[in-house]
């Protein structure tokens, strides 16, 4: 079966589909895990029954967060579920485990800049960076259709760089 975002999968509102994407959440007993999963357009959660995946338990059970996973089930509309819909999974692949996520809540500005390759993760992050898009490429429509070329000029430091050999001089201020 052939794989859709998330989003299509929500806006498809029922029936078989196949996801991919990361473990956002994870939870649930030792019957049945819920799993949040999360792609660049949306989350969804997914439930997964033991009784159906009783040989393979132990793989589901170890799955953690930013594990990436491939899963295929049948979508239904559910209130209870983060976006409305959850997906009970017929089948699963884990594509990558992962080992334990540092971020959680109330971290400091400092440790998530530290860690800001595993914070730009988060939905809050994504949300700003597809805001940022969304304005720079409205910034570059705008001058585009005016006949502008945007234009990207080299460096100029005032001192070396690694391959000094390389410099020349430039008589900018013309002193």
């Amino acid at each position: 079966m052939k794989y859709i975002s998330i989003q299509e999968a929500i806006k498809k509102g029922k029936g078989k589909v196949s996801i991919r994407g990361w473990v956002y959440r994870e939870r649930g007993s030792n019957k049945i895990k819920f799993i949040t999963l999360r792609d660049s357009t949306n989350i969804i959660q997914c439930v997964l029954d033991r009784t159906n995946f009783e040989k393979r338990w132990d793989e589901i059970d170890g799955v953690r967060i930013e594990a990436s996973m491939e899963l295929t089930g049948d979508l239904k509309k559910d209130e209870r579920a983060p976006t409305g819909y959850e997906i009970q999974v017929t089948d699963y692949k884990v594509v990558g485990e992962s080992d334990n996520f540092p971020i959680g809540k109330d971290f400091s500005k400092e440790f998530l800049l530290d860690n800001r390759h595993l914070w730009l993760r988060s939905r809050k992050m994504v949300a700003i960076m597809k805001i940022r898009s969304t304005v720079f490429g409205a910034i570059h429509e705008y001058f585009r259709n005016l006949e502008y070329h945007e234009f990207q000029s080299p460096i100029i430091i005032p001192g070396g760089a690694e391959e000094g050999p390389t410099l020349f001089e430039i008589k900018y201020y013309k002193f």
